[in-house]
């Protein structure tokens, strides 16, 4: 980070290359749509290349570049809440291409596939469902596996409200797949 601070390129990309994958994988989980998904990854590394001065190695690179996609994300939602009619990325309408559960492959048959992608979509549906607030923690804690403390400075909350939010999410996903858990 000391060398993409200078300004040199070559260690900006070392550095998208590292960060890239779980960054995309974070906004796809909290927007449910690829294609937005690869655009906030691009808008968010490149406003890591404008604050680059402004970083300080108090933390670990991988939080600060959390927060700045964390903030990101939460600034495009409040502009398209904003927005009359507006039905962005991100809305319900694009919960059907979601896949959080890549390994749900069944059992190679064709009912066991089907089962498998209904499951997934089920999941989708259900972690649509959550308060942004309640999806980033569950997101940031179970699918990118980050401490909850590096979740609480990422969120700016104590890790008190981080733990007490993954747990009410998990909660509430246990609930509303209650159908499939029995299964």
């Amino acid at each position: 980070m000391a060398r993409v601070q200078a300004g040199d390129v070559r260690a900006f990309e070392l550095l998208y290359a590292r960060y890239a994958h779980p960054l995309l994988n974070f906004f796809h989980q909290m927007c449910f749509d690829r294609v937005a998904a690869e655009d906030y990854l691009q808008e968010t590394f490149l406003r890591v290349w404008r604050a680059r001065a402004s970083y300080r190695p108090i933390g670990k690179v991988s939080t600060w570049l959390f927060e700045i996609a964390k903030n990101f994300w939460f600034n495009e939602r409040e502009k398209i809440r904003r927005r009359p009619f507006a039905t962005g990325a991100g809305g319900e309408e694009a919960q059907a291409q979601l896949s959080l559960v890549p390994d749900a492959r069944g059992d190679g048959s064709p009912f066991g596939s089907a089962r498998a992608k209904e499951v997934s979509e089920a999941i989708g549906r259900a972690v649509a469902g959550l308060s942004e607030k309640l999806r980033a923690a569950f997101v940031l804690a179970r699918y990118q596996q980050l401490p909850y403390a590096e979740i609480g400075q990422i969120l700016d909350i104590p890790v008190g409200t981080v733990k007490s939010r993954v747990a009410l999410a998990e909660q509430l996903l246990r609930e509303r797949l209650r159908s499939y858990l029995e299964e």
